[in-house]
């Protein structure tokens, strides 16, 4: 594998996984109450335990994308290429 697929690769991955956090994020702001009462019916959690278990996801996400995607794109894009 080149370094150009391996760019590639990384890259769509890192997209893939920031379109993945915005669809996340707006379903939660849309509809995150009715997902609330599904869950609350089925297990007892609140609000508050709700509310930090989406934003701690939503980090864990971000952080795997960041760590996972961008920075071996960043390490592919910005070595320098041989001769």
């Amino acid at each position: 594998m080149d370094a150009r697929f391996m760019a590639g690769f990384f890259l769509r991955g890192f997209i893939y996984g920031v379109v993945l956090l915005i669809l996340w994020f707006l379903l939660y702001l849309l509809v995150g109450d009715w997902v609330l009462d599904i869950h609350s019916s089925m297990f007892e959690i609140a609000r508050p335990d709700f509310e930090k278990m989406n934003y701690f996801g939503m980090f864990l996400l971000k952080l795997a994308v960041f760590m996972f995607f961008l920075i071996p794109y960043l390490a592919i894009r910005f070595t320098p290429k041989k001769s």
